[in-house]
Formats: C-alpha cells, structure tokens, sequence
C-alpha cells in the first residue's frame, strides 16, 4: 500500500532542513558515485558503446535485439557522458575525453541505429560539447571545432531517415546505406518528433537549414494528424500517415514530443511551437490526469485504455515546473515519490488501480525522469524536502552498486539485478542528482536548457536576443473530464 508512505512524507516535509555540509557531503557522495561508473567504462569497456558493470566488460551490439539500436560501435558513454564532466568542474577530464572522442570517434559504419536515440545521445552531446567548449572559455590549443564536424557527420548520415511520404522518419536508419528495403515504415510519435533542438543547432552552427527543416516538418506533420481532442496517438505509419497505435499518454513513446514543443518555443523563440505546445499540454491534463497520475486513453474518445503510468512519465512533474504550474507539479511528484519509496526505483510500469507492476515490467533501467523532476522542483520552491527525496536517491542506487559501476534492477519486487548500465544513467541521472546538491554551480547560475537527453545547451547564443528567463502565462483552461475510476486511497491520498 502507497498510503502510509504518502504520510510518511507529509510528516517528514514538516520539518525537514539540511545542513550546508550536509549538502556537501551529498554532493561529494554523488561524484563519487559518477568516477565509479565513468572510469570504469573507460578501463573496462571503451571504446564500446556501453559498460556491463556486474562481468566488467564492454557492451556490444547482438547482446539484446533492437534494444541494441542505441549502439553504434561509436563510444556511446563516452559522447553521452562529455557535458556531465564540466558539470562536475572535470575541465581536465572533460579535454581528455574530448581528445579520445576525435581519436576514435567515426560514423562510417555499417550499422543500422536508432534516429531517435542517436540523436539525442550522440549528436546532442557532441553539439553540447563543442559549445560549453566557447560558453565556459576553455583554451584548448589543439582544438579546432572537431567535434562539429562530427556532429555534421552524424547528421548527414541520420537525415535519410526523412525521405518519406509523410516527411516523419523512419524510426531506423543505416549509416552508411540510409533506409534499408526492409526497415519498417512505422515510428513512434516522440522518436519523431524529439529531433528538433539538436537538429536546428546544427543548423545554426553549420548555416544549413535543411536539418531544422527536415525535424520541424516532421513535428508539423505528426501535430497535423492529432484528433479533435487534441491528442496523439503512440505510433504511426511514416509512408501513409495513419495512425497505428492510437493509444494516447505522457510515457513511453510519446513523452519527449511534449517537451519539446515546449523547449522548441524558447530555444528558436518559435510562437508556432508555443500554439502546438499550449493545446497539448490543455489537452493532456484534460484528458490524461486523475489525481496527479497521467493514464494512457484512446486518441479519438478520451476513454482510459489502460489504468497504468509509466517511469518515461515522471518527466512530467519537471516540465510543469518550467511553465509555472507547480501545484500540479507537485502532486504528479509526490505519487512517483511514493512508488520510489516503495521499490526503491520506478518500475517501468505501475497499474495503479490494482497497485502493483504491470507484468513485463517489473524493470529499472536507473532512468533519470524522477530525479530530474525532483531537481526542477527544488530549483523552483528551495523546499528542503526535495533534498530530502535526492538523499533517498542517493541511499537508493548505492545498493546497486556493484564492483564495475551500477547495476540495473531486472525485478523492483525481488531486487534482481542484471549486468547492464546505459549511458543516461551518467548523463542524466547523475548530472541531475549532482545539480540537485550544487546550487552554486554555473548551470544553476546560468542561462541554459537541457534537452531529453540532459544536454546543455546555452541560451546565450547570436540568435538569443531576449533570453527568457521565466515561462509565458499559460493560456488553456483546464477542463478535467471523469474517468470513472475507482482508486484506492493510497491514489487519492494528497500531499500538500
């Protein structure tokens, strides 16, 4: 039961108030807990794409079917992990890996990777890198915008994937073939439509247009194709445009679309992106939201299909923050947090009618979604008590903790560990704790937006004339429409 748990929390928040050293020391703690895994990768499994930190050996593509389509044979952790490094102040670090990135870094591969997950990870953190590299004022001798160039490599080598019918990419492309004859014509709606901060970076630093206009017809097609209550469907067919799955939520599939609308807005100060932003966020809390849980409903009758959220969808809470809603902020968190003190972790999905996972989904892959919400959260209230829930973070992943990094949970109900660790787990999960116990630091100071991928990209650039430092008013008005369901109490519980 969820219940006691929600009381639990009320009670601590109360009174809760940390120390200066201990904030140090959590910090410090998470540091730690970042070289562990980061240094190991680099003894034990570069240059793979990715570290098994239980066998201590590197991660290779065949090992897990289309799970694999993140891995390249192009030093996954390593491009994903760069940004992380200067968060921590590692300017050292941070050159050396610089360094290796240019030495052994190459694209002309045969291989067919996710566009979606190559994107996010590997364009978006060599396009970070090769900013902070100006924005933080390094004096690299040596460099002479390399990781640019890769960055213009990768891209070329994605923008295939585009050559549809409907403009929506396939969700798969080869890197040096392009689509292959057999690749499916189907794609999910965030795999599409989360492309556009990366690829119109690319534009503006290389000057060609053709990736942000590629991206944005993409995102333009897909809203196009929303039913009349303004909702998306999870995944649909890029050659004909119609919809094939059309169950409609915040996780899984469609999670980062949301996000980007509203990121797309502020970073190109893109109206357009604002409109659709503004009408699916309306859509969403009226469609989707009981309680401060986000169900998954049909697209076209807004009838719950299934009474399940997902770990992609504690996202939400931080998004709300930065549009000024935080009082649904807050409700949405509290209910992950309870499933966090629970298990120790978010199952991937959670039925919260019968309260307990979903079958198949007992997994935590050490995503980063509910640290990142908590993070924004405590940026935007300074209330101790999201300190308090980054301890319990902390307190948590050190038990899977094993000699080679951290392991990832293969049953939140019995502790089951198994022998992976992706790369977001440095790069967001991580940065996100470490920011979370560093007030102070340049990030938190600054004028920057993450990307899905927690990617740092400044605000501060030639065509930023009036950066935004706080969200527009919203403008929809929320109608909540009664999905007849009945929650237990632990669901209904509320935490202020």
């Amino acid at each position: 039961m969820l219940w006691p748990l929600l009381l639990l929390f009320l009670v601590a928040a109360r009174s809760v108030r940390f120390s200066d050293q201990e904030i140090r020391d959590a910090r410090e703690e998470v540091k730690e807990m970042f070289f562990h895994g980061y240094n190991n990768y680099l003894t034990h499994a570069f240059p793979d794409d990715e570290l098994k930190p239980i066998s201590c050996t590197g991660r290779r593509r065949a090992d897990r079917g289309t799970l694999d389509d993140a891995l390249g044979g192009f030093s996954l952790t390593l491009v994903d992990t760069l940004d992380t490094l200067l968060v921590m102040g590692e300017e050292e670090g941070f050159v050396s890996g610089v360094k290796l990135v240019v030495d052994h870094v190459t694209f002309d591969r045969d291989v067919t990777v996710s566009v979606f997950e190559t994107t996010i990870r590997v364009l978006g953190g060599l396009l970070s890198s090769h900013v902070l590299i100006e924005d933080r004022g390094l004096n690299i001798s040596w460099y002479d915008g390399q990781l640019l160039v890769l960055a213009e490599d990768i891209g070329s080598r994605l923008l295939p994937a585009f050559k549809t019918m409907t403009g929506i990419p396939v969700s798969r492309v080869n890197l040096q073939r392009g689509i292959l004859p057999d690749e499916e014509q189907s794609t999910c709606t965030a795999c599409a439509g989360t492309l556009l901060l990366e690829f119109g970076l690319l534009s503006r630093l290389t000057s060609n247009s053709t990736y942000e206009e590629v991206t944005s017809k993409a995102v333009k097609s897909l809203w196009e194709k929303r039913s009349s209550l303004g909702l998306l469907g999870n995944t649909i067919n890029t050659t004909t445009g119609l919809w094939m799955t059309t169950d409609s939520g915040i996780g899984a599939g469609l999670d980062s679309f949301f996000e980007y609308l509203y990121k797309s807005y502020l970073y190109f100060d893109n109206n357009e992106y604002h409109v659709m932003w503004d009408k699916a966020y309306e859509s969403a809390m009226k469609y989707l939201e009981v309680n401060g849980w986000f169900l998954v409903v049909d697209m076209y009758s807004g009838t719950t299909r299934y009474p399940w959220i997902e770990s992609l969808s504690a996202f939400w809470p931080g998004l709300q923050v930065g549009i000024g809603d935080i009082a649904s902020a807050q409700s949405a968190h509290k209910n992950y947090h309870a499933l966090w003190r629970r298990y120790g972790g978010l199952p991937e999905r959670y039925d919260i009618t019968r309260e307990t996972c979903v079958s198949g989904f007992y997994n935590y892959p050490l995503r980063p979604e509910f640290i990142e919400s908590t993070y924004f959260l405590y940026k935007a209230t300074r209330d101790h008590r999201y300190l308090a829930v980054g301890r319990e973070v902390i307190n948590s992943l050190q038990k899977y903790r094993v000699k080679c990094g951290f392991a990832s949970i293969q049953d939140v109900e019995t502790g089951k560990l198994e022998d992976r660790m992706d790369s977001f787990f440095l790069t967001e999960t991580l940065k996100y704790l470490y920011l979370l116990f560093d007030e102070g630091n340049w990030i938190n100071t600054g004028n920057y937006m993450f990307t899905t991928e927690a990617h740092i990209f400044p605000i501060t650039l030639s065509w930023h004339k009036n950066p935004k430092d706080s969200p527009p008013p919203l403008t929809c008005k929320v109608e909540k429409v009664d999905h007849k369901l009945t929650l237990p109490k632990s669901s209904m519980e509320s935490v202020p």
